[in-house]
């Protein structure tokens, strides 16, 4: 027949320095040696294995003193390592594996670790695992060394523990007290959140104003600025329309610089025509002058001509009538003559006064030389020359005054063309000066519309906005403002109302959504913990009636079984267990599958579902009704009555049990034995015994001795086989 636990190996534990190996080929285990030897540590490496956690339990002050510390002879070591087998082939450890392994780990550190398959695992999914199949610590499964009467020495709660333990309930008991410590938490968290609730509440409603205010406030300023977007910009528009009817300045910048032009080229003409004015004066004055001289000399030599000519006619008249006058008369005539055009002062006839005192001289030569005839043609040839000089000088004069008369014309003309350039002149800048009047007028115009737009502006910004927002309110497409006057009364008054709703700070917004966000999580969390506990408290209640259902089924049949084996240890007598509340009766309604809520006793201790289990009894021959007056044999017969009474109606996979059978007689320890070998059946026993009785029992026999260096060592016998073997 297969065995549940195949092999222990210990490292490091306790007095078992080096590594060894017990295997359990067979159905019951004993475990023999001296005390001292450390027969006791493999049980408490067994326990320590399936999940122990207090040292007190391992006979120790700290998980640490598990760890061998060494002897005079042999070093300690740094770790302890207990690994268990099992034969998982009835699945009985819910693991799709033949063979599990369970190992645990201790380092001096004070490091400890669980690994099932060599896959680390926590000590929370190991005790569900185990107690799964019916394992524990504590329990009727394992029962240490002292505790023969274990059941009859613990408290009722206890007893049902280890009842629950053998029976299977230890998983739901497990997952109802975890369900219930959880319960508490989230019963403990959901107040939490509801004080959290009710504090934050008041302060929520404050902010939810605040918050109501802004968004009032927001959707007035979001009113406003699009009246304000309409309104500025339909001034914008209306200014822009009104800049873009105005005339360019280009077009009279280019006439202004034509005639500006033209003026240049007519003041260039004008400055020639001074020039050329400036000139011809000279010229004129030049002819004038010589035209003057010419007629001087003109009239000189006309007079001298004239006084030849007098002269020739006198002489000849006075030839005829005074042929006899003396030569003297004539020559004093003469000399008068001459005196008078010497009196003559104009100082250019100079050279006719040369001449005529050449004639005079002449004259005189004549009159005094006796040469009369030859003075008459010397004045006839005079008077010819004079005649000539004053032909040519008729002429030249004429000359002179045709070309003073040409430079008379010219000047006229040049005296109209200079009119003529200066009246186009003051038209031109008339013209010029019309030109810059217009441009004037356009940049008056262009800069008060500037001014206005600046104001615009500047009366955008004094609303608040920004002047990024004025530079794109002129692509502003939507609805122009038709009545601006309108627009800016209804301006006005929603400024009032929002001067009236105040500012608000920004922070309380922030605070408002952070207390928002924070009110549902914690409103979601109280429903969570709600939803949660209400979940709980229903689990609670399935694993109330699943363990309630399943303890009272089974527990009618332990009580007839432990009645049976206690009449059995002590040769008659009565035993019997017994809930400390009374059995409540399931009401139809609950076999109906309907939640009905089981009520307290009438102490107000608590259901049945909390009660401990009591021990009545009565021995044969005594009159004891009462544990604590039973001896210690007897205690450990009724323990024993008890324990066997669990396993056969709900056999563990295995039991360990540690000299249990040490206070028991010779009759006792026979039928020890012998339950022992019919319940090996369906149970495996690994027993720790000093006694003769029981190791005639074994299957497979360990002797544990100390060695030399402090260390426990091993001696295995199968009895079956009759063979030794030191390890």
């Amino acid at each position: 027949m297969r065995t549940f636990l195949r092999r222990l190996e210990l490292q490091g534990f306790k007095s078992f320095a080096g590594k060894t190996v017990f295997e359990f080929p067979e159905r019951i285990t004993a475990i023999v040696g001296p005390n001292g030897s450390g027969k006791s540590n493999i049980i408490d490496a067994l326990r320590w294995a399936l999940g122990e956690r207090e040292a007190k339990q391992l006979r120790g002050d700290t998980l640490g003193t598990l760890i061998f510390s060494g002897t005079p002879k042999r070093a300690p070591v740094g770790f302890a390592k207990v690994t268990l087998c099992f034969d998982n082939a009835d699945r009985l450890l819910s693991m799709e594996t033949e063979e599990v392994e369970l190992v645990r780990r201790i380092e001096r550190s004070g490091a400890s670790q669980f690994f099932l398959n060599n896959a680390e695992t926590r000590l929370k999914d190991l005790i569900s695992l185990l107690a799964r199949a019916r394992l524990g610590t504590r329990g009727m499964s394992m029962i240490g060394q002292g505790q023969g009467d274990l059941f009859v020495g613990s408290s009722p709660q206890d007893r049902r523990s280890m009842i629950e333990e053998v029976l299977g309930l230890r998983e739901f008991r497990l997952k109802k007290n975890e369900a219930e410590r959880r319960l508490a938490a989230s019963e403990s968290n959901m107040e939490k959140v509801k004080a959290l609730l009710e504090e934050l509440t008041p302060h929520l409603r404050f902010l939810r104003r605040q918050r109501t205010r802004w968004e009032k406030r927001s959707e007035i300023e979001q009113d406003l600025k699009e009246l304000e977007n309409e309104y500025f910009s339909f001034r914008l528009h209306e200014l822009e329309r009104e800049g873009a009817g105005e005339k360019k300045p280009t077009d009279l910048e280019s006439r202004k610089k034509n005639r500006e032009s033209e003026i240049r080229n007519l003041n260039e003409r004008i400055e020639d025509l001074n020039k050329t004015q400036e000139e011809h004066p000279d010229e004129l004055r030049t002819i004038r002058e010589k035209l003057r001289k010419k007629m001087e000399e003109r009239n000189i030599a006309q007079r001298a001509l004239a006084k030849i000519e007098a002269k020739i006619e006198l002489l000849e008249q006075r030839k005829g009538e005074n042929e006899n006058r003396s030569q003297s008369e004539y020559v004093a005539k003469l000399q008068q003559l001459a005196r008078e055009m010497e009196e003559v002062r104009d100082e250019e006839l100079n050279l006719l006064k040369e001449k005529v005192a050449g004639w005079i001289k002449t004259i005189k030569s004549f009159l005094s030389g006796g040469e009369k005839e030859k003075g008459d043609e010397n004045l006839e040839q005079e008077r010819k020359t004079v005649l000539g000089r004053v032909k040519t000088m008729e002429e030249e004069s004429q000359g002179l005054q045709k070309n003073e008369e040409m430079l008379l014309e010219q000047e006229r003309g040049k005296n109209k063309e200079f009119r003529v350039r200066i009246e186009e002149l003051e038209k031109k800048k008339n013209e010029l000066r019309e030109i810059d009047r217009q441009i004037q007028e356009i940049r008056f115009e262009a800069e008060k519309n500037e001014i206005r737009m600046v104001e615009l502006e500047r009366e955008w910004q004094n609303t608040g906005r920004s002047a990024e927002e004025f530079k794109l309110l002129a692509n502003h497409k939507q609805k122009r403002a038709e009545h601006p006057e309108e627009s800016a009364r209804k301006m006005l008054r929603l400024r009032n109302e929002l001067s009236a709703l105040g500012e608000i700070d920004r922070n309380l917004l922030e605070e408002a959504e952070e207390t928002e966000k924070r009110h549902e999580f914690l409103s979601r969390e109280s429903e969570d913990l709600a939803k949660a506990s209400h979940d709980l408290k229903n689990l609670i209640q399935d694993l109330d009636r699943r363990i309630h259902a399943e303890f009272k089924n089974a527990f009618r049949s332990i009580n007839q079984e432990f009645s049976k084996y206690f009449r059995l240890m002590f040769g008659g007598g009565k035993a019997s267990l017994k809930l400390q509340k009374s059995i409540l009766q399931v009401s139809t309604e609950q076999e109906e599958g309907k939640e009905t809520i089981l009520p307290e006793n009438d102490n107000g201790e608590g259901d049945e579902l909390a009660a401990g289990v009591e021990v009545e009894l009565n021995l044969p021959r005594k009159k004891i009704t009462s544990l604590d007056m039973l001896s210690g044999g007897e205690k450990s017969l009724v323990s024993l009555a008890a324990l066997f009474a669990l396993i056969s109606v709900s056999p563990p996979p295995f039991l360990v049990l540690d000299e249990i059978d040490a206070p028991l007689d010779e009759d006792n320890a026979h039928r020890f034995t012998g339950l022992i070998k019919e319940f090996a059946k369906t149970t495996q026993f690994i027993v720790v015994t000093h006694n003769r009785i029981t190791m005639e029992a074994a299957d497979v026999l360990y002797g544990i001795t100390m060695g030399d260096d402090g260390a426990s060592k091993v001696l295995s016998l199968k009895l079956e086989e009759a063979e030794t073997a030191v390890n």
